[in-house]
């Protein structure tokens, strides 16, 4: 029987920001710190420094656990970067920054070695996205630092190393597309074992584990709390954690943020197509569910050109109607669910006031998740959880576009962090808390030539 935890402090790693988030006993959120997530250029390639993360913990745990004992410390993570150490636990290479761009040879190598989709349910993706591609091109650019290396751990989880001295490998990181992971049999996949990768990753553990307590070099001053360390678990799999908490059925979740990342419960895996970026994430429970998506937050903010999100109105996006006015894919160098569209994304006509820019943002992401939920084969009720639900006219464009499912938002703003915390009070399948949900039904836009407009959409963004 667990003891119910006075304090959970997740550290929320994402790409863009870190964040420190205290909730009490009953999951109510109490204080947010969040800086932003460091990036480096290099050399010897882009990559990431963690030491900002880990120095905001100590600045900020005395404040946080005067408001509430820590009992908890769950570390959270996006599952695109890996830790490599070698025999003193130093880091034998930067941590890779998928962002970094792998040379030409690299990529052409490894698409010679990649597992089959029908395996790993995960296409290689552009960058350094794929974790496979990683480790494939630090072995082989590398291979002095790389012989030195003698643990591999996931993002998340080298930060649940570095705060309670344990290292173990969380398997919703390592089911997060990585081509790192054999989905209907959950073992490593034949490109990890071939190569000899899965004897290097740190044992297993499951999200909920305690690894032990927090080491005294983060604790500056005498706290109450008993500062028990998570194994973690990946950032959308935490977002989704809070709609399995609240015992719902079938449905879609969208995980919004940088990525807009699409959860199917009732999706099988046979129809899912690597050319529009379908893929397989790994649940709490080891359990793959199908998933769609692409980069929504870049996108938007490459269409809005420092317009506000959520300036948008009715009146610019019918004036954008009126024009012809249109944003076709991609803006980013992932196509998503338009095969072949990655880097290409363009603006026919120009919007011209904020207003305008911040409407084709939010129709440009609609039209783009609607591709994306017909990807997946969605039919069940629509859940935009994240940062969109908060761009009402993004959600109502989606309603429209979806008609008859319904949209709802979910007016937690960051589902992440609260999904996390519900582990503090999970030791296994059968005890999942309960949680209630604030959802709010979303009213589809009012705009009689949207449907037609779509299929204007697709017909340009089909275009060679």
């Amino acid at each position: 029987m667990l003891m119910p935890p006075r304090g959970t402090l997740v550290l929320d790693v994402g790409s863009t920001n870190t964040k420190l988030v205290l909730f009490d006993g009953a999951g109510r959120l109490l204080a947010e710190h969040r800086i932003e997530s460091r990036h480096v250029a290099g050399p010897p390639y882009q990559h990431l420094d963690p030491e900002p993360a880990l120095a905001l913990l100590v600045k900020t745990l005395p404040d946080f656990d005067a408001l509430a004992p820590v009992d908890v410390i769950v570390p959270c993570a996006h599952g695109s970067a890996l830790a490599l150490l070698d025999d003193q636990g130093e880091l034998a290479l930067p941590v890779m920054d998928y962002f970094a761009e792998p040379p030409a040879a690299i990529a052409a190598a490894y698409r010679d070695i990649a597992p089959p989709f029908s395996e790993v349910f995960c296409p290689t993706n552009p960058m350094a996205l794929t974790l496979g591609l990683q480790l494939f091109w630090l072995e082989t650019v590398f291979p002095d630092e790389f012989a030195r290396v003698r643990t591999i751990l996931p993002w998340g989880q080298y930060f649940a190393w570095r705060m309670s001295g344990r290292a173990v490998s969380g398997n919703t990181e390592l089911g997060a597309q990585t081509q790192l992971v054999d989905v209907a049999n959950n073992r490593f996949s034949s490109l990890a074992r071939s190569r000899g990768w899965e004897k290097l990753f740190a044992p297993p553990a499951r999200p909920y584990d305690t690894l032990g307590p927090l080491k005294p070099e983060f604790v500056s001053t005498p706290l109450t709390g008993r500062l028990e360390v998570k194994a973690g678990i990946h950032d959308s799999n935490a977002n989704y954690l809070r709609y399995l908490a609240a015992g719902l059925g079938d449905f879609t979740l969208l995980s919004t943020g940088t990525w807009i990342i699409i959860f199917d419960t009732k999706s099988g895996l046979a129809g899912l197509d690597p050319s529009r970026d379908t893929a397989t994430n790994t649940d709490l429970f080891s359990r793959p569910v199908a998933c769609s998506r692409f980069m929504g937050g870049q996108e938007i903010a490459a269409i809005e050109a420092g317009a506000p999100t959520g300036a948008g109105t009715v009146e610019a996006l019918s004036l954008l109607i009126d024009r012809g006015t249109f944003a076709l894919p991609s803006f980013s160098d992932s196509g998503g669910p338009m095969p072949g569209s990655g880097g290409r994304g363009r603006i026919v006509g120009a919007p011209q006031t904020d207003a305008e820019r911040s409407a084709l943002g939010a129709l440009y992401c609609a039209l783009m998740v609607d591709q994306s939920l017909d990807a997946v084969g969605s039919v069940s009720d629509i859940i935009v959880d994240g940062p969109f639900g908060e761009n009402a006219l993004f959600a109502a464009t989606l309603a429209a576009l979806r008609a008859p499912q319904r949209v709802l938002r979910s007016d937690l703003r960051d589902g992440t962090p609260a999904g996390a915390a519900l582990l503090a009070r999970i030791s296994g399948e059968a005890d999942m808390p309960g949680l209630s949900l604030d959802l709010t039904p979303v009213a589809p836009l009012a705009e009689p030539r949207l449907l037609a407009y779509r299929e204007q959409w697709l017909a340009q963004a089909s275009v060679a």
